[in-house]
């Protein structure tokens, strides 16, 4: 499950898998690219590693959110590389709008300065 365990229908995506939809969202990479790109993005808050990251690749092909793909031209023709499907990329661009949404209900809060990032 994507989500958040434990939650229903239309529940938050899990950190994860928001960080792969991030990873994967301008050009396709193989799975020691998106690891690092997940760690980076997490800024070492959870370490992603190859057991987790490879769960997570399989389940979101398995649900059609991810899919293999070509290396792309000067890559390694070797290694698996991985790119969004068109309802990946839906549920990314949705759960970043809820996150936006978030956000704005944080700083009306006052939880976050006017224009700053929370940090």
């Amino acid at each position: 499950m994507v989500t958040s365990k434990n939650s229903g229908s239309g529940a938050p995506l899990r950190p994860v898998v928001f960080a792969v939809f991030l990873a994967l969202n301008e050009h396709a990479l193989h799975g020691y690219a998106i690891m690092k790109a997940v760690n980076d993005r997490l800024r070492h808050r959870a370490i992603v590693g190859p057991g987790t990251l490879y769960r997570t690749l399989k389940e979101l092909r398995d649900q059609h959110l991810i899919t293999h793909t070509e290396a792309p031209a000067g890559e390694d023709s070797r290694r698996q590389y991985y790119e969004l499907t068109e309802a990946g990329r839906a549920l990314a661009a949705a759960e970043a709008a809820h996150m936006v949404d978030l956000v704005a209900a944080a700083r009306a809060g006052h939880l976050i300065p006017e224009g700053g990032s929370g940090q």
